[in-house]
C-alpha cells in the first residue's frame, strides 16, 4: 500500500513541476493537470492514512501524513486563486513544491530504509 501512495505522489511531484513552471512564469496553469495533480497527491495521502491506520509495522509513516496534509492545504489555496483567476503567489507555490517534495524524500529514506 505504501508503494502504491509513493508511485501516486511521485506522479503528483512530477506533475507539480511541470505546473510550477506556469507559475514561475506568470501564467495560469492547464486545469487538466491541475487536476490530475490534485487527485494523484489525494490517491497518495489517503493510502498513507490508510495504511497508518490499519498497519502493524513499526514505522506507520503519521509524519509523512503530516507532511503532505501540509503541503495539500497550501495546494487548496493555490487551487482556490486559480480557479477564480487569482494570480498565484510564485513563493506560495514554491512554499507548496518544496513541502511536497520534502515529503517525497522523507517517505523514500523511510521505506527504502
Amino acid at each position: 500500500m505504501v508503494i502504491a501512495a509513493i508511485i501516486l505522489i511521485a506522479l503528483a511531484v512530477f506533475l507539480g513541476a511541470y505546473l510550477l513552471t506556469y507559475v514561475l512564469q506568470g501564467k495560469h496553469p492547464p486545469k487538466a493537470i491541475v487536476f490530475a495533480h490534485g487527485t494523484c497527491a489525494v490517491l497518495g495521502i489517503l493510502l498513507i492514512l490508510i495504511y497508518a491506520l490499519t498497519t502493524n509495522e513499526h514505522h506507520k509513516h503519521w509524519d509523512s501524513f503530516v507532511i503532505f496534509s501540509i503541503a495539500a492545504i497550501v495546494g487548496i489555496y493555490l487551487f482556490s486563486r486559480d480557479i477564480r483567476h487569482k494570480n498565484v503567489p510564485k513563493w506560495v507555490a514554491i512554499l507548496h513544491a518544496s513541502v511536497g517534495l520534502f515529503g517525497f524524500i522523507w517517505i523514500l529514506t523511510h521505506v527504502l530504509h
